[in-house]
């Protein structure tokens, strides 16, 4: 589900470089971090699916270079 929400919102076609998509994944690293320390589960578990879908992302992407 959430990589067709990626999908949707930033189009499907994404050919980025691994420096892109590790400045991506780091960013979402961070809304991990800010979900544990504000003691905020729901939205922890919402941000480690974005991790998740991100990794799921740039391997996409890999493979299809």
């Amino acid at each position: 589900m959430e990589r067709a929400r990626q999908d949707t919102k930033f189009g499907a076609q994404r050919k980025l470089s691994p420096k892109d998509w590790l400045t991506i994944l780091v960013e979402e690293v961070g809304e991990v971090a800010e979900s544990i320390l504000e003691h905020d589960i729901d939205n922890y578990s919402v941000e480690l699916v974005q991790v998740a879908a991100v990794c799921v992302a740039a391997l996409e992407c890999r493979e299809a270079e």
